[in-house]
């Protein structure tokens, strides 16, 4: 449709045609109302004819209407252009960026004036929830006064699966909404696509940090990062190469190059977090000195001023040789490793931390496995051997008193203290799924001693706990975890955990508490935990990198500027552990995240314990669900721990199907036809529901249940007619169970969940009689068992900690996870009671990216044989810890020149 010159829209006058892409139709037109010129931008054919996506595009309209920034282009209104949707947006004179590089690349300054303009619009449509999706430079315009303006905001989220897609000039091509691959929908022109993008994945904010890098690299140097003759040969760039560095000018400013790796990391995970650190780093970039080439080029000096120049540059040298005289260099930075012996691996628990740095930094306390032993030993850093501490069997998330002499830790039952030269433990307090302590100078500890309460403080003698910390469930917080001391008190920096994200806490908030007051205040968004390094810096994992910013440890703030200091730090996303401690030395320990595989393949495990891999590809691979026919699998795929999307994989091929887009969808379960699925689904902030449909995706999805908290779908009654799953994430949860076929009826089974007790993970045996179950009643997950009805007993079926319930063939045999170890335990009914024989050892089990709960494994009745997931290097043996000392030290510079501090 193509509209003339006077035709009318409402109040606008259509003047001329100013071109077409794949966003649609432009044209220059006059409100004659306010007597101002508009842009008028009529959108596709296809969006007119969806009633569903029309419906959406109004509300993502409306959205990006709110916006009111001096670097967007401003959105009026809508207008209708003859059954098709048309946008009125603000006239932007002055060439678009791809205009102004056809020249070729971009002097550094006017490069930097950009890019921060850049950044700036992106951060204030990101703090709002708007993510562009689309950023190129065909949507940048440049005013002649430097100004710049982004246009087309949000629209790739507004237009998003339309059909077709433009194969040619890849940086002018429209939208690319092709289906490229039976995986997903790709959006986003291929050139400036984002790698997670160019797979069809769901693209967030992250996707516009590499957006803008492809920019800002293409301004500096003048040509593409990515290129190709056609679009599938520009994505498979984008996946595979990294960008030619050497094409940057070789004077440019130091901190360009960092700021660009960081921009352009493949996994958005290792890639700058948030557009607002790209601008901090630009601001320092402003007031870098202009490289001498560019400065001569400016400015061409005459004889008597170079003569001067030379004298001074002369007279800077001897002063700095006299320097160098006098102030010592600063050290290099010294890295050590504790290395476990073979046989020896350190007791990565899931959800837990296992390793702590004395405050002086000459010893460290880890948890170590050998065999079927779990205990605490301390290393001095001085020495080659270990000391085992006696009485810590089952210790997990260890912490160093302020004078070193003195270790904290959790059992599954207490909160307990040990000295570093031996003798019997002292029980503190109860405790439960805990997530660490911390020991301040006043004597105190402050811990969380389960994973949906309130930070607790006790005196290091014993006594009773004082909640010190409220959760706010108006806000949707879930938990408080993860405590540090900042310059050993009164302030505790922790980790703030919400409903709506129990399995995940990339995006969780770091909050500061006065032990003494009880004042609370927010420091950090996005990060999983913080720890104090001294003199005065707070440093917090975000994804796997650790970030620091200056605070002041007796009057902490808002973090307003913060830099990444070291890239690659393990953690475990499901409970926001991050794995490095610092001591008031300076030193760091840390788990080098390539030490800990995200990587994991499928394969068979036989009751002897042999492996036999799948034709299933390795991938973030996480909860398996055999098919009944035991043919096929439904594969949770995504970040370890946290939610992701299902795809179906056939075992035999190793082909993959995916089921689910968005990265919402958490535990998954068959129904009994083997033709129909049943998934938890994150709604955000709104909580979680529980949906179901058919593998092929016909007939569409049916929502069966929601709740404001977490789902955790478990199991199907035999009969087929209802489907189990628990409240997950819930302090006091219980085990529901809904009906599939239309019916609304949902039930609460009877159970005695309840005072901070939950049950979850709830399995029916196969004659329908029994429930086995998760429960923490004692304060530990165990497996339980009971009547399907509630009646009569319940049978404790592991000791020690278990979960990962599974029923044999015929319900003669239960099987469940302790630790690392799949056991088996017989069972046998006798009238309405239950008779269970001795637990026994079937084989270990890879270590698992899930929570003891609900294990990433699953029991292929057909076969009898076990579906697991593994490293592909295989059994993973965790056995080194890195150290660099004096660390802190450097994080000044570091800081200031956007590099490690390594």
């Amino acid at each position: 449709m193509t509209l003339s010159s006077g035709t009318r829209l409402g109040p606008y006058e259509i003047v001329a045609s100013l071109g077409a892409g794949g966003m649609g139709e432009v044209y220059r037109a006059r409100d004659t109302r306010l007597g101002r010129d508009v842009a008028i931008k009529v959108l596709p054919d296809a969006l007119a004819a969806d009633p569903e996506r029309l419906a959406r595009f109004d509300r993502e309209a409306k959205l990006l209407a709110s916006m009111n920034h001096p670097g967007i282009a401003a959105l009026y209104g809508l207008e209708d252009a003859g059954g098709r949707p048309a946008l009125v947006m603000e006239v932007v004179e002055g060439p678009t960026l791809a205009e102004r590089l056809e020249r070729g690349a971009i002097p550094e300054d006017e490069a930097l004036a950009i890019a921060r303009q850049l950044a700036d619009a992106l951060e204030y449509a990101h703090d709002r929830g708007i993510v562009h999706r689309d950023l190129k430079p065909a949507n940048v315009k440049v005013r002649s006064d430097g100004a710049v303006k982004v246009l087309d905001f949000g629209l790739a989220r507004a237009l998003e699966a339309l059909p077709g897609g433009s194969q040619g000039d890849l940086t002018q091509s429209p939208t690319l909404t092709q289906r490229m691959t039976s995986a997903g929908v790709i959006l986003g022109t291929a050139a400036y696509m984002a790698p997670e993008q160019a797979r069809g994945r769901e693209a967030d904010r992250r996707a516009d940090v590499w957006a803008f890098g492809v920019v800002v690299y293409e301004m500096l140097s003048g040509r593409r990062a990515f290129g190709g003759e056609t679009v599938s040969d520009t994505l498979a760039a984008i996946m595979r190469d990294d960008p030619d560095w050497s094409a940057l000018p070789g004077r440019l400013a130091s901190g360009w190059r960092p700021l660009l790796a960081r921009c352009l990391a493949k996994d958005p995970r290792a890639r700058l977090q948030a557009i607002g650190e790209a601008r901090i780093a630009l601001g320092d970039l402003s007031a870098v000195p202009a490289a001498p080439a560019a400065a001569a080029a400016r400015r061409r000096p005459g004889p008597a001023v170079t003569a001067l120049a030379l004298a001074t540059v002369a007279l800077a040298v001897l002063a700095g040789w006299a320097l160098l005289r006098r102030v010592p260099a600063r050290p290099a930075a010294t890295e050590v490793s504790v290395m476990l012996p073979p046989g020896q691996r350190l007791a990565e628990d899931v959800g837990y931390h296992f390793f702590a740095l004395a405050p002086d930094g000459r010893a460290i306390v880890y948890a170590v496995l050998a065999g079927d032993r779990w205990a605490l030993h301390v290393r001095r850093l001085d020495r080659r051997e270990d000391v085992e501490l006696p009485g810590t069997e089952d210790a997990r998330n260890p912490f160093f008193s302020p004078d070193g002499e003195w270790v904290g830790f959790f059992n599954s039952l207490k909160l307990c203290k040990v000295s570093v030269h031996g003798g019997a433990p002292e029980e503190l307090a109860d405790a439960g799924q805990d997530r660490l302590g911390t020991w301040l100078a006043d004597g105190s500890i402050v811990y969380s001693y389960e994973t949906t309460t309130p930070l607790m403080r006790i005196a290091a003698e014993g006594g009773t706990p004082v909640a010190i910390t409220t959760i706010d469930t108006t806000a949707h917080e879930r938990s408080h975890r993860w405590p540090s001391a900042l310059a050993g008190g009164p302030w505790v920096v922790f980790t703030v955990g919400r409903v709506d994200s129990p399995g995940g806490y990339d995006d969780s908030r770091i909050d500061a508490v006065n032990v003494r007051t009880g004042e609370r205040r927010q420091l950090v968004k996005a990060a999983r935990r913080a720890v104090w390094a001294p003199p005065g810096w707070l440093v917090y994992d975000r994804l796997g990198d650790l970030y620091a910013s200056r605070i002041d440890p007796k009057d902490p703030r808002p973090v307003v500027e913060s830099a990444p200091v070291l890239s690659g730090v393990a953690g475990e996303t499901s409970s926001g552990a991050a794995f490095f401690d610092i001591g008031n030395d300076g030193t760091l320990a840390w788990v080098p995240a390539e030490a800990r595989e995200r990587e994991r393949e499928i394969g068979w495990l036989d009751r002897s314990g042999r492996w036999t891999p799948t034709a299933v590809p390795s991938g973030e691979h996480g909860l398996l669900r055999v098919s009944p026919d035991g043919t096929r699998a439904l594969v949770l795929t995504g970040p370890g721990g946290g939610n992701g999307d299902i795809w179906l994989a056939d075992l035999a091929t190793g082909g993959l199907t995916r089921l689910t887009y968005g990265g919402r969808a958490g535990s998954a379960e068959w129904l009994r036809d083997g033709t129909r699925f049943v998934y938890s689904r994150s709604e955000g902030s709104l909580g979680e529901s529980v949906v179901e449909r058919r593998v092929d995706g016909a007939g569409g999805e049916r929502t069966l249940d929601h709740a404001p908290w977490p789902l955790l779908v478990t199991d199907v009654t035999p009969d087929g007619r209802r489907i189990v799953y628990s409240e997950y994430g819930h302090a006091q949860g219980r085990i529901r169970t809904a009906a599939v076929d239309g019916d609304p009826d949902v039930r609460r089974l009877p159970g005695d969940a309840g005072n901070d007790k939950s049950e979850m993970a709830g399995m029916v045996s196969p004659d329908g009689r029994w429930l086995a179950y998760v429960s923490n009643r004692t304060r530990r997950e165990e497996v339980y068992v009971r009547a399907m009805d509630g009646s009569g007993g319940r049978w404790q079926v592991s000791t020690g900690g278990g979960g990962g319930i599974r029923w044999g063939r015929e319900g003669r045999e239960l099987f469940y996870v302790h630790r690392e170890r799949l056991m088996r335990v017989p069972v046998r009914a006798m009238g309405n009671d239950l008779v269970l024989g001795q637990a026994e050892p079937v084989a270990d089990l890879p270590s698992s990216t899930f929570e003891n709960t609900f294990r990433d494994y699953d029991y292929d009745r057909v076969h009898d044989r076990f579906l697991v997931t593994r490293s592909p290097s295989g059994v993973h043996e965790q056995r080194e810890i890195a150290l660099s000392l004096g660390w802190s030290a450097r994080l000044g510079t570091a800081v200031r020149h956007g590099t490690s501090a390594r």
